[in-house]
């Protein structure tokens, strides 16, 4: 696409909009709404506001809990759910369409399999997350979950860290930023088994957009900032290039974010649809002013929440 001033160049990356399990996951949802049962849900389907109120406006109803509810279908989000959530809505009467994304599922079968092996397992990963939250559900016993050295050095401080531990990862997180991690880790225990988890969808994701991070003035990631997917890969990008920004639609553009660069590159979230992401590339794209490296910003722009939706 030719953009409105002939100095300034746009390029999306090879790889954006949605993933295999958020398709499969919103295509499942959608079958559900067709039926014309009441249709439930705990939490929302994929991290991404544009699809969930698209959802939710086709009768997709989302509740903290299922008790008291009109017996009907509930969909399980991308992100899965405890064991004992998905028990209790199979006994109340429910359908369950399952969307768990698939490689989630493996992550929760890596987790019992180290279980059974008599690892304590490790997850590495955000503890409030609704992977996480699933993969804890399908365990019998309580694993540590840490997200940072300090962290795994706080849980060593407290002896709940065993000798002999199993490590899994968030799917969606950044194996680059675990590295640290894990390199503590095997000085802390005396056997540490690790699976890697990550999802290889995300990782070639990260891999397309560092390239292309290193190759433009500003890096623009477009995606929920409810999206650890998407908070993962600015941060990524922004280790290696300090002019990233994170939206999540053209909505949250200003222009003085973007107008001095001359050359602008597009990554998006796993649960971004294709259509918000163009929307970025034609904004950006019609701007008639002139790149001017001397307007931008300080750095601590892009860092700052305020300005990333």
């Amino acid at each position: 696409m030719q953009c409105a001033h002939p100095l300034r160049t746009v390029e999306i990356a090879d790889e954006v909009g949605f993933c295999f399990g958020v398709r499969r996951a919103v295509h499942l949802t959608e079958q559900a709404l067709e039926v014309g049962d009441p249709v439930y849900i705990l939490g929302d389907v994929v991290h991404n506001r544009t699809v969930t109120d698209t959802l939710e406006a086709r009768g997709l109803r989302k509740v903290r809990a299922i008790a008291d509810r009109p017996v009907g279908t509930m969909v399980v989000r991308a992100h899965g759910l405890p064991r004992d959530e998905m028990a209790d809505a199979r006994d109340r009467g429910f359908r369950i369409v399952d969307a768990t994304c698939p490689i989630v599922h493996r992550a929760q079968e890596a987790a019992r399999t180290l279980e059974e092996r008599g690892c304590q397992v490790v997850i590495v990963g955000d503890a409030e997350h609704a992977e996480i939250k699933g993969i804890l559900g399908a365990l019998s016993k309580p694993a540590i979950v840490v997200d940072s050295v300090e962290g795994l050095r706080q849980a060593k401080d407290n002896h709940s860290l065993r000798r002999k531990v199993g490590v899994i990862f968030q799917t969606t997180h950044a194996l680059e930023l675990c590295r640290d991690l894990i390199g503590e880790l095997v000085f802390m225990c005396k056997e540490v088994q690790i699976v890697n988890t990550i999802c290889k969808p995300v990782q070639n994701r990260q891999d397309d957009a560092l390239d292309l991070a290193s190759r433009v003035d500003l890096m623009v990631i477009v995606g929920s900032i409810t999206s650890a997917n998407t908070i993962e890969l600015a941060a990524l990008c922004r280790s290696h290039n300090p002019w990233t920004l994170q939206i999540e639609t053209a909505d949250d553009l200003m222009a003085e974010a973007y107008v001095w660069a001359r050359r602008v590159g597009i990554a998006s979230g796993l649960s971004t649809p294709v259509a918000v992401v163009e929307r970025v590339r034609d904004v950006i794209c019609g701007c008639p002013e002139p790149p001017d490296a001397a307007l931008r910003p300080p750095a601590s722009f892009y860092a700052d929440t305020r300005h990333a939706g």
